[in-house]
């Protein structure tokens, strides 16, 4: 037997690998000693991406579903998995897009790296949305904008480019946003196991397998023989969530409750609140990265719940806080459809009145709150960037968009639902029950 050479062993380099158990998609590796990989390992460990641990991902949707309580963190790491995955198939037959990989994957990794405390939700309170964010952390004074220049000089600018669709390789864009694409594939699964409902259940590895480069146009197409149904049914899943779980008429009266709060913080300007925290509500200077960064989920409850705990605050924003800390929420009631905006105004007049009855401002115990989705809306733009659409590559080699294919996309595509939803204090509860009409105005 040929003696082993303990002087190669100690000379190999060592294999590092970092594994995520994820309950969605299993364990999750990166491969240290692979220079792609290693980035996305130190981009994780940035203080940037750490602060996702702290940003729930639905919102406050743990109020109304209590498996909720996921967060950006694990998102990000599943839609870095799941654009691996769309990169190594596709690669198969389009090899020219392992030039573009880490381009690819550290878009996917950080696509969500600027969402605020409670995701979604916080674009309500401060009227800037999460992309701007993102793009201000990608290119500014930040440990990741460091790493990313570190690694390559223009990779910075390269992502933001993907994330803005101006790449000329329309594909790539397509992989990190589009109707289909590697977020939505991993959120409406993610989301779907965490509230505990089948509606988000896509099959995404069928969606993944009928994925193809059309190496004309540049776009990312889906092979009808392999993946229309997938592509049907993916759709019909994205519209049950929104419809069952996302425009759920009790997150809605979260947020509506939420928004008062922060309002109401405006308005009083207690002093008893940071001020970083009052730099993120105000939200003036849109290269405060760093003030941005330092409110997540955490800083927001506790600040709330400072309000609830202080005799000496305002007495409407210590009743709203101890509102929201113990869940004692706002009602909620959805108009039917059809109703016009003259009734629904003519409703919130009547209760401003019974409101005011009631010892409680209006401003604050009454109003409105809207939510609108577009299921899915075709792309017919002469403009050769413009591919959010998704495009169905026939038998015969010719590429239609999806609503050109399936009747049933087409009048889903036809349908903008717009849900408003009247939001009360409870103390309100018989007025609303005697308003003339009721059953016809509410659902």
């Amino acid at each position: 037997m040929r003696p082993y050479n303990y002087s190669q062993m100690t000379n190999e380099k060592s294999y590092k690998q970092r594994m995520y158990l994820d309950p969605i998609h299993g364990p999750i590796q990166l491969n240290l000693n692979d220079p792609t990989d290693n980035l996305l390992g130190k981009i994780i460990d940035t203080k940037e991406f750490q602060r996702l641990r702290r940003i729930r991902q639905m919102g406050l949707g743990w109020f109304t579903f209590h498996g909720a309580e996921h967060t950006r963190f694990g998102h990000s790491i599943g839609t870095l998995f799941i654009a691996k995955k769309m990169i190594s198939h596709l690669s198969n037959n389009f090899p020219e897009i392992n030039a573009f990989k880490t381009k690819l994957l550290v878009s996917a990794l950080i696509h969500d790296i600027g969402h605020g405390p409670f995701s979604h939700t916080s674009e309500k309170l401060i009227n800037r949305s999460h992309e701007f964010w993102t793009k201000k952390i990608i290119g500014g004074n930040t440990e990741i904008n460091t790493l990313l220049k570190s690694h390559e000089q223009n990779l910075a600018s390269d992502v933001i480019e993907i994330l803005e669709h101006k790449t000329t390789n329309l594909y790539l864009s397509q992989i990190i946003s589009s109707y289909i694409d590697c977020d939505r594939l991993d959120y409406l699964h993610r989301d779907s196991y965490y509230v505990g409902v089948p509606y988000g259940l896509t099959g995404s590895d069928r969606i993944i397998f009928s994925l193809e480069i059309d190496k004309e146009s540049k776009k990312l197409v889906i092979k009808e023989s392999s993946g229309l149904d997938a592509v049907i049914h993916y759709l019909q899943a994205r519209y049950s969530m929104y419809q069952q779980v996302y425009q759920h008429k009790k997150n809605l009266a979260c947020d509506f409750l939420l928004k008062k709060i922060v309002h109401c913080i405006r308005t009083v300007k207690p002093k008893n609140i940071s001020s970083s925290f009052l730099k993120w509500i105000n939200a003036k200077d849109p290269d405060d990265i760093d003030s941005y960064l330092q409110i997540d989920d955490s800083i927001f409850m506790a600040t709330i719940f400072s309000f609830m705990n202080d005799p000496a605050s305002n007495k409407i924003l210590n009743d709203l806080s101890s509102r929201f800390i113990n869940r004692k929420l706002f009602k909620s009631i959805e108009f039917r459809h059809g109703i016009s905006t003259d009734m629904k105004n003519e409703v919130l007049e009547k209760l401003k009145i019974k409101t005011k009855e009631k010892g409680l401002d209006y401003n604050y115990y009454v109003g409105f709150e809207e939510s609108a989705l577009r299921p899915y809306e075709p792309y017919f733009s002469n403009d050769s960037k413009d591919g959010k659409g998704i495009f169905i590559k026939q038998q015969s080699g010719v590429i239609k968009e999806l609503s050109q294919v399936s009747g049933l996309i087409k009048a889903l595509s036809q349908e903008n639902i717009i849900k408003t939803c009247l939001i009360y204090s409870p103390e309100l509860e018989d007025e609303i029950n005697s308003i003339a009409g009721f059953h016809e105005i509410f659902k």
